[in-house]
């Protein structure tokens, strides 16, 4: 029992020290964003004297803070519907359906996942920008993110399907259910732990995405938060505190999504890694 309880502390130890490890940087993030620019010059370790809250009304007005929230809102609700539907869709029949042709397709979409977005960046540039016309726009950025995110969808979705057996789909047949009403009522709402999961996971990519958005958006109403960020830190770079609170301001809504979503996360995780 002592080795046991001794075990237990140590791990407990290990756990919180870990944690203040990641966390470290984040504190002091939001620690200097409240400090006056020589402040963090001085000392960016120290505790701030008073509370510099004018950072934030600084740092919202030189971001152009609305309008590249705007975008990026657009971006990541639009890539991760998209992603939802269709991968989970696609993870379904690749889950149910047996047949060589399919898994073919099913492994060739993982192999995908391999190839770095930097090998193929600049002819989808090329192609969609000086080809189609769709240089500026929001509309090639959810058309390739979402097919960035689909062989990561269809994996994850795909071992959290396997979990569910096949009786309950033979079971609604027989009872006349067809195949979309069987999808769409049944299936997918016994998905909303890895759907949450997946959420997570590829909003957290595309609002947090930098390239992407860089080789399409030019002009600043375009522009989304990691791009006005880069924009910001450019252009103030001696303004340290405001930049911190730029900061600051563009992870909050993410990492507030992360929170809420934190128990739907693992429970899609664990369950998802029962089968693969």
């Amino acid at each position: 029992m002592v080795e046991k309880r001794s075990t237990k502390v140590w791990l407990f130890v290990l756990a919180v020290a870990i944690t203040a490890f990641y966390l470290f940087p984040l504190v002091l993030m939001a620690l200097n964003s409240l400090k006056t620019t020589g402040q963090f010059t001085m000392n960016p370790f120290s505790l701030p004297t008073r509370l510099v809250v004018e950072n934030y009304p600084q740092a919202f007005t030189q971001m152009h803070f609305l309008s590249s929230l705007k975008n990026t809102f657009i971006l990541t609700v639009s890539i991760c519907a998209l992603v939802a539907v269709f991968g989970s869709m696609a993870a379904y029949v690749v889950s149910r359906v047996k047949s060589k042709f399919v898994s073919f397709f099913y492994y060739f979409m993982i192999a995908s996942m391999c190839a770095p977005f930097q090998a193929f960046m600049i002819p989808l540039v090329k192609l969609y920008s000086a080809r189609l016309g769709f240089s500026n726009s929001l509309i090639p950025i959810i058309y390739i993110g979402t097919g960035l995110n689909m062989a990561f969808a269809m994996f994850l979705v795909r071992g959290f399907l396997n979990t569910i057996p096949m009786e309950i789909d033979q079971a609604a047949m027989i009872d006349g259910c067809g195949s979309v009403r069987l999808f769409f009522h049944i299936i997918l709402p016994m998905l909303t732990p890895i759907m949450v999961t997946l959420l997570v996971f590829v909003a957290m990519g595309i609002w947090n995405d930098y390239l992407l958005s860089s080789l399409f958006l030019q002009t600043q109403d375009k522009r989304t938060l990691p791009m006005m960020i880069r924009v910001f830190c450019a252009q103030y770079s001696n303004d340290y505190s405001p930049m911190m609170a730029g900061l600051v301001m563009s992870i909050a809504p993410m990492l507030i999504f992360y929170l809420i979503c934190q128990k739907q996360i693992l429970a899609g995780v664990v369950q998802g890694s029962v089968k693969g």
